[in-house]
């Protein structure tokens, strides 16, 4: 059976294996929060509404989709329409997997930015399009585009180019200036490009350029966001797609096909996140720009083995090693013998080779003790050298 070639999520096995052990898990990027108080409260008063236990819209109710293109259409200055161009989907997964099986056919080659999230590699090969990783080059200070070899991927042909911005592993921020020239290749030879900002919320300084910011010049355009990290809602599985009318009909009868419709009463959580107060929003990034500084700190006392860009945006730091064992061996002696779970950089795509993705989402008691004990490994690993 084809699915049973796609590869398992080794961000859920180690998961899975640090709960078991009693250990520390840097590994899933889960928040440490609560949903917020009147998200809750908007879901106990839908409890009450008789309706709630019926089949919604498919395309997701009216109101939340007018809620995300009111927010959209004043942070971009656009135009967009409920009717048209938003589809709510279960999760930015269900989101990314539904455009590109939408738009990716037997044989297309899908480019992608790597280090990119790793569940983006079996959507293109449940759609049995074929991966064209287009790596990003890392210096002291930055994950930059390559856009030479973004050119010669394109000159061969490109059906669909995805990124994640702010990036998941790295933490890096592309600017509009660092987006200009990637939208102006996929201009040059037709590509629709796919964007995952789910983390666009996040920002440690430069803020993210969304690629909204290009639709009035280039709509082969499908942006993904989430309700998951923003509002701490991660077990609600909302999230939504933007694209081009056309774009969004076929997007909506994958999404039919796939899973029906997004719960209700998720949805009622949702447009209560969107149009509650966003102060624990606010709350949110604070703490989590205190924990991104914990976390540089923390590396840069460890040995010259080990080397990172700081993140820019999103919630996990993507060192890199130099020690004589692959990114998979690296994370299962690290869990064996400190016990603490990180992610091995080579399921972010050949360029996360010989990194190590930690997240920093955990509370600070959690996050503080796995610090502590990576450093030890690192330390001691070091002497070995």
């Amino acid at each position: 059976m084809f699915a049973e070639n796609l590869p398992e999520s080794v961000i859920k096995r180690l998961s899975i294996r640090v709960k078991e052990a009693g250990g520390i898990n840097l590994g899933q990027g889960i928040p440490s929060f609560p949903t917020p108080g009147h998200i809750l409260d908007a879901a106990r008063l839908a409890l009450a509404d008789p309706a709630i236990g019926a089949y919604p819209n498919f395309l997701g109710s009216l109101s939340l989709r007018q809620a995300v293109i009111d927010r959209l259409n004043s942070e971009y200055g656009l135009t967009l329409s409920a009717a048209d161009n938003v589809l709510i989907t279960v999760g930015a997964m269900e989101a990314t997997a539904t455009a590109v099986l939408s738009l990716v056919g037997n044989g297309d080659r899908v480019g992608v930015l790597t280090p990119d999230y790793c569940n983006h590699f079996p959507q293109v090969m449940l759609a049995r399009g074929e991966i064209v990783e287009i790596p990003m080059r890392e210096d002291d200070s930055a994950w930059h585009i390559d856009t030479d070899k973004l050119t010669k991927a394109a000159e061969k042909g490109l059906r669909l180019l995805i990124l994640t911005n702010p990036n998941n592993p790295t933490g890096q921020v592309f600017t509009r200036d660092g987006l200009k020239d990637l939208v102006s290749i996929a201009s040059r030879y037709g590509i629709w490009i796919l964007s995952d900002e789910t983390y666009s919320f996040l920002n440690y300084g430069e803020i993210p350029a969304g690629l909204l910011s290009f639709y009035q010049e280039y709509e082969r355009l499908i942006v993904v966001r989430s309700f998951s990290k923003e509002y701490a809602m991660t077990g609600w599985r909302v999230g939504y797609a933007v694209a081009p009318r056309e774009m969004l009909l076929t997007m909506a009868k994958t999404h039919d096909a796939l899973v029906g419709c997004v719960p209700k009463i998720s949805q009622r959580a949702a447009l209560a996140a969107l149009n509650g107060p966003q102060e624990a929003v606010q709350e949110f990034v604070e703490v989590f720009t205190r924990r991104q500084r914990k976390t540089v700190s923390a590396l840069k006392k460890l040995p010259k083995s080990i080397s990172f860009v700081p993140p820019g945006g999103a919630y996990y730091i993507f060192p890199k090693y130099r020690l004589p064992l692959t990114s998979m061996a690296i994370s299962d002696t690290i869990l064996r013998e400190v016990g603490v779970a990180v992610v091995p950089g080579i399921v972010f795509g050949s360029a996360g080779e010989h990194h190590i993705r930690i997240s920093f989402a955990a509370d600070d008691r959690v996050l503080e003790e796995g610090l502590r004990r990576l450093t030890r490994f690192f330390r001691h690993a070091a002497r070995g050298l």
